[in-house]
């Protein structure tokens, strides 16, 4: 049982050290560092509100949750 436990311990510690490492190749583009997070979600609520959307505005609502998050700081 001590093993299992150290083991599972182990793996979690390596899971950390992953999520340390996953954003850091990012770079950023700064394409949405001047709005807020009202202005993203207003942006992206006008956009949602489209019955059909171009591939160019699904692009740019993935990009706004994105950019949402990571100023909500959900990505570290």
């Amino acid at each position: 049982m001590t093993q299992l436990r150290t083991m599972v311990q182990e793996e979690i510690n390596n899971l950390d050290e992953k999520d340390e490492k996953f954003l850091q190749n990012v770079k950023s583009t700064g394409e949405w560092t001047d709005y807020t997070i009202g202005e993203l979600e207003k942006k992206k609520a006008a956009l949602m509100k489209k019955k059909k959307r171009t591939a160019d505005e699904v692009k740019t609502v993935r990009q706004l949750n994105f950019a949402i998050n990571a100023k909500q700081g959900d990505y570290k």
